[in-house]
């Protein structure tokens, strides 16, 4: 028996030694500590979990945050990729997917982006409700693969480079409001004119 708890403290020690970790155990570097965020649908099951992942990794979700996160709708589609005799058994191609968008203010957004996970399922219609709990089991093993894609994507992220895309953003909207105030100006003027004639 002893040899046994050896083994398996052994066995733990070098697993983490090497760094293993259980999926969704990891923590997370951030450079930016605050974000203001929006969802689609904040009661949603996904935006729930990814407010709740952002705190846990220690990220301030605050309105004064200088910048946004945006969550769209979680997209869910299913299709057969497989038949089996008689077709009552085959697989299926289960799909989560979820835009998001990272801006400041008013601004178009900086960046934008899409994360998706997906996954093959059999289905076997002589047991469809075990095939039901198995589909709901993973859909939501997919929603949690889809919040650690959007940390790690938010963990790469820099201060100095949402800043230049920031300044570029806000150059192009200056310059869209200087065409568009040009404009107004011109049929002002034009108006005018034919006011005076």
């Amino acid at each position: 028996m002893r040899l046994a708890h050896l083994v398996t403290l052994s066995l733990a020690l070098l697993l983490g030694a090497c760094g293993f970790q259980l999926r969704g155990t990891g923590s997370f570097d951030f450079a930016i500590k605050e974000f203001r965020f929006k969802a689609s649908d904040s009661l949603a099951p996904l935006a729930k979990n990814l407010q709740e992942s952002l705190k846990n990794q220690g990220i301030t979700l605050t309105d004064s945050a200088e910048y946004s996160l945006y969550l769209g709708h979680e997209a869910l589609s299913q299709r057969q990729v497989s038949f089996t005799a008689g077709t009552r058994t085959g697989e299926s191609m289960l799909t989560s997917s979820v835009l998001y968008e990272i801006r400041s203010g008013d601004l178009p957004a900086l960046i934008s982006g899409r994360a998706e996970v997906q996954r093959v399922m059999s289905f076997n219609h002589s047991h469809a409700a075990a095939s039901n709990e198995e589909n709901n089991l993973l859909r939501e093993e997919m929603r949690r693969e889809l919040v650690n894609q959007l940390l790690l994507r938010l963990q790469a992220l820099k201060p100095e480079q949402l800043e230049q895309l920031r300044v570029k953003a806000q150059a192009r909207a200056d310059a869209d409001k200087a065409a568009s105030d040009s404009e107004q100006q011109r049929l002002q003027q034009q108006e005018n004119m034919f006011q005076l004639n």
